[in-house]
């Protein structure tokens, strides 16, 4: 018996889209993974609080970022330097970058006091209450470093706004949210260990869904991923960082021709393709200057110099120190 099997041209179609789709993903994913794990990330702080209107709590720049989730009610949000204050409303969540100073507030011009003094004189763990002025917050906060030459975490936009319903199409966002919330009721065990890790975890869950709903040719350097072709060139960069790219070698790789790819990956990346390049480089470089005992001439090489004076010569040029310099500076204010 012969068994004859037809596919209809829909059902083809539908499975080199999935195909495809699974692999921009894949590469997307990759390229992110890398960036995130040249960062360092460090203490967290997480709390609740029920507040009744009117009010306003304030956080000023540091180094550290700050993670909101608005759980009932809805306020405002004032970027400094921003005039019109951003409506927020139930079940949205917001990540602000390192740096960048903020206040939450109902109504948008009430006054606000510190984060710190509001979240002090709420107990964590209280209930959601049902008058209509009630708003419900989760406030997080944890250092996010960036501690090479130029560091990665400046990539971060300086705001991340997802509503209750983009949050609803990733899973695994939604639950590291229901996660925190659980963390932030009360004082369980572990939770200087639980809270930084759940606190990372978020961030990429967040990255990854917001990633997701950016028009492309936006989102800088994350929106860049979306991108077939840039975010190929991407990975080729950061799992070959030794190897002597060129313009030409990278849009080979991108499948474009040289004038689009170049043009494309400034454009998207905000950097000519080559500054990138150097850039992953020095972050490499310092990376492995700060955790590891490799010498000076095997990091070089690692990252494409062949001898020890030329890489010398362009990490100075591109930090001020020396490698020798920026290692021992490092450890002594570790």
């Amino acid at each position: 018996m012969r068994w004859s099997i037809r596919y209809s041209p829909g059902f083809l179609s539908n499975r080199l889209i999935s195909s495809s789709v699974h692999c921009r993903r894949m590469v997307l994913m990759d390229a992110l993974s890398e960036v995130l794990a040249s960062l360092r990330f460090g203490s967290a702080m997480i709390g609740s609080a029920t507040l009744h209107r009117p009010w306003g709590i304030s956080v000023d720049p540091t180094r550290n970022a700050a993670i909101h989730v608005i759980q009932n009610g809805e306020c405002w949000l004032r970027l400094t330097g921003q005039k019109e204050p951003i409506r927020l409303g139930e079940g949205d969540v917001i990540l602000v970058a390192s740096g960048i100073g903020h206040a939450l507030c109902n109504p948008a011009d009430a006054p606000t006091a510190s984060i710190s003094a509001v979240l002090s004189a709420n107990r964590s763990g209280l209930e959601p209450k049902s008058e209509s002025d009630a708003t419900t917050l989760l406030c997080a906060r944890y250092s996010l470093d960036g501690v090479g030459p130029y560091p990665m975490v400046s990539l971060l936009p300086p705001l991340i706004h997802l509503t209750r319903n983009q949050i609803g199409t990733s899973e695994p966002l939604r639950l590291a949210l229901e996660l925190l919330q659980v963390e932030a009721k009360g004082d369980l065990g572990g939770h200087d260990i639980v809270a930084p890790r759940l606190l990372d975890s978020t961030l990429i869950f967040l990255l990854r869904a917001w990633i997701e709903h950016q028009p492309l040719g936006t989102g800088g350097w994350f929106g860049a991923l979306r991108d077939k072709g840039i975010a190929q060139a991407l990975r080729l960069i950061h799992e070959r960082p030794g190897n002597p790219w060129t313009i030409a070698s990278l849009a080979s790789g991108a499948a474009q021709s040289r004038a689009t790819f170049a043009r494309r990956f400034a454009q998207l990346v905000g950097q000519p393709p080559l500054s990138y390049v150097t850039r992953w480089r020095m972050n490499l470089a310092a990376r492995a200057l700060r955790e590891t005992n490799q010498n000076i001439g095997e990091i070089g090489r690692a990252v494409g110099y062949e001898s020890v004076p030329s890489f010398s010569q362009a990490f100075k040029r591109l930090t001020g120190r020396s490698p020798g310099l920026y290692r021992s500076d490092f450890r002594a204010s570790d």
